[in-house]
């Protein structure tokens, strides 16, 4: 798939900043990070923290969705 270029762009880097992050410190996107960096060809980094991106956008869109607290895995 292509990256399309639409939305606010500000946001879209906050959110891959954000990213970074919670690879850092979550078990869970650390995993999910390395397993994506594994499978690019190209751009591993950049690839693999944008899909972690991505991931965390769906988390946060379920939370305020649901209006439920995170709870992370043990």
């Amino acid at each position: 798939n292509q990256l399309t270029k639409k939305g606010n762009k500000y946001l879209r880097t906050y959110l891959v900043m954000a990213a970074n992050g919670v690879k850092t410190y979550d078990p869970v996107y650390k995993e999910y990070y390395r397993k994506k960096y594994a499978e690019a060809t190209t751009h591993k980094h950049m690839r693999a923290l944008i899909l972690t991106a991505r991931k965390l956008v769906n988390l946060v869109y379920y939370l305020l969705k649901n209006n439920v607290p995170y709870v992370p895995m043990k």
